[in-house]
């Protein structure tokens, strides 16, 4: 494994992508990982070409590369299909979103890394941890700066270039890339994508880890709950004795009792 296109072809294979495409983002880390152990730089390759990632996987022979504007793309060897649950980030309803602490462990860039914490069910710094205690990678900037090449690789041609520049030419390449996607109104598609794209490494941690994705990491931006679904949040942080507290109207009760009738 000593160039480009063998570590492409070699972690599209270890991903299954010789049957199912897979995401950009995720063939990306595995380039990463697998590059490492080779003494390849995936990142300082990239930044030294004029194209984005996508672009790069896209001229290795016999490999596919599916453009979903406003999504990651789609990346397979030659004759693998499109995953049967693709679907596009953006919706009327929202897209996934992640917990605070979890978004951090995942996006923030820190000299102490982060650890989960299963007892408590929390990302911390791993100067904060007490107990058993599950290690995070580290975020690097290169990682960050290739995750927005990757975002841009999605977009038409002419919002491309303006974008890969704020990233090339400047000394916080993370901040101009942002008042670029505001100023060419792409924000929010690269929260959205980012959204997912960071979900999705997530999931991976956590099954190389033995862990299941936990629904309290998750949530859907741009939803407001109603208030039914408030209450029935808020239950499970009450004791019995704040529940046998609560007053419930003798209507729905009524109401209840009409519907197990039924």
């Amino acid at each position: 494994m000593d160039d480009w296109d063998t570590l492409a072809i070699e972690a599209l294979r270890s991903l299954g992508a010789d049957t199912d495409m897979v995401p950009g983002a995720k063939l990306r880390q595995r380039m990463v990982e697998l590059g490492r152990e080779s003494g390849f730089d995936v990142a300082e390759y990239v930044a030294n070409s004029a194209d984005s990632f996508s672009t790069l996987v896209g001229r290795v022979a016999n490999v596919d590369v599916q453009v979903r504007p406003g999504s990651d793309v789609l990346v397979g060897l030659h004759g693998s299909r499109v995953p049967s649950d693709t679907r596009q980030i953006r919706s009327d309803r929202g897209y996934p979103g992640l917990r605070k602490d979890v978004y951090e462990a995942f996006t923030r860039i820190s000299r102490v890394p982060f650890v989960y914490l299963p007892g408590t069910d929390r990302f911390v710094p791993e100067n904060e941890a007490e107990g058993t205690s599950i290690a995070v990678e580290s975020v690097t900037l290169d990682g960050l700066v290739e995750d927005r090449r990757s975002f841009v690789g999605t977009l038409p041609l002419e919002d491309q270039q303006p974008l890969i520049d704020a990233l090339n030419g400047s000394s916080n390449p993370l901040a101009e890339f942002r008042r670029e996607a505001t100023s060419r109104e792409v924000l929010r598609q690269w929260a959205s994508w980012q959204s997912q794209t960071v979900a999705s490494r997530v999931g991976e941690w956590a099954s190389r880890n033995g862990l299941t994705v936990r629904a309290a990491w998750l949530r859907r931006t741009g939803m407001a709950d109603s208030p039914h679904q408030s209450l029935a949040r808020l239950i499970p942080y009450l004791n019995a004795d704040e529940i046998r507290d609560l007053r419930i109207p003798f209507r729905a009760i009524e109401a209840l009792l009409s519907d197990q009738k039924e």
